[in-house]
């Protein structure tokens, strides 16, 4: 059984238990609040797949489609 508040919106019991349980984690992901390693504000978010992007100063980086590593 998956807690309580996981992000399923959008899933179903058709599904299956397995691919809600690898959304989640990869919504977690993707939501977590992320460090601008130009300016040090907490607005760095992801702009497009593949690319994260600074609203404050406008930095932007290439990562992954999910995550960032700088």
């Amino acid at each position: 059984m998956l807690k309580k508040g996981a992000s399923l919106v959008g899933l179903g019991q058709k599904y299956g238990i397995k691919h809600r349980k690898k959304f989640t984690q990869v919504h977690a992901i993707l939501k977590t609040k992320r460090k601008c390693p130009d300016c040090g504000s907490f607005r760095f978010g992801r702009h497009a797949v593949g690319i994260w992007r600074c609203k404050k100063c406008g930095f932007k980086v290439a990562g992954t489609a999910y995550d960032v590593s700088i």
